[in-house]
């Protein structure tokens, strides 16, 4: 085994069962409910919602963990915010109040990305989750979906000239990084260590390191795809 003994075994709920159903149908009514409410706002409101949507994000993001750490129970392991749903959660707090292009478009790739995968094949990296966690889980992937479309459709934000191929190059040292963590602390995160064991079809192999070049492959395709409709409405040519 390539993990550590302290290392905390992954969960996922049975694909198309009651657990995957509710938390499905729940995430897209979520986000649905939420552009709704955005459309008919006045300015004033929306950016009073867009700015709790940041601070929900934020002490979310940190919250769980500084709890576990004051309990003795933070595992290295698998408790660090550096899964691409944990980092996206996070820039969907940053970028509300700073708005800085690179770490948007970031979140636009990586967030979108992450949400599709997240809901259609869940995994909690924590193991057998609290009821508490399962919510956590749907509402904070719901909003690494809803952060970068809401700041899109309300407030004006672009991708700009190339962002799929820079984002996708700029991705690699951030592996790089994650993938030194993972062997120091004999952890998992961004699934550098291990294939994930979500039922997912685009998983076509688990074994190392031939599903890590296969998802980078996936990875290009996802982005090229999710650049497209973004560049035909409002890609900018910054």
């Amino acid at each position: 085994d390539k993990l550590s003994d302290t290392y905390i075994p992954h969960w996922s709920p049975e694909t198309f069962g009651s657990f995957w159903w509710n938390g499905f149908i729940f995430s897209i009514l979520f986000i649905s409910i939420i552009l709704f409410m955005g459309r008919y706002m006045d300015k004033k409101t929306r950016l009073y919602l867009t700015y709790s949507m940041g601070i929900y994000q934020l002490v979310m993001a940190f919250a769980p963990e500084l709890a576990q750490l004051y309990n003795g129970k933070f595992v290295l392991a698998s408790d660090l915010p550096l899964e691409m749903c944990g980092l996206s959660g996070i820039l969907a707090g940053i970028v509300i109040f700073y708005r800085n292009q690179t770490l948007f478009e970031f979140l636009y790739f990586w967030g979108i990305c992450g949400f599709i995968h997240s809901i259609i094949s869940p995994e909690f990296t924590g193991g057998n989750p609290s009821n508490f966690q399962v919510f956590d889980y749907y509402v904070g992937h719901s909003m690494i979906f809803l952060v970068p479309v809401w700041l899109m459709v309300f407030m004006g934000r672009s991708l700009t000239k190339g962002a799929l191929w820079r984002i996708a190059l700029y991705t690699q040292p951030v592996l790089l990084f994650v993938g030194t963590i993972n062997w120091l602390v004999g952890g998992n995160y961004m699934y550098l260590a291990e294939a994930p064991i979500a039922n997912n079809p685009l998983i076509l192999t688990r074994e190392w390191p031939w599903y890590i070049l296969l998802f980078e492959f996936l990875m290009i395709i996802h982005f090229i795809l999710l650049y497209l409709p973004a560049k035909k409405s409002s890609v900018s040519s910054i």
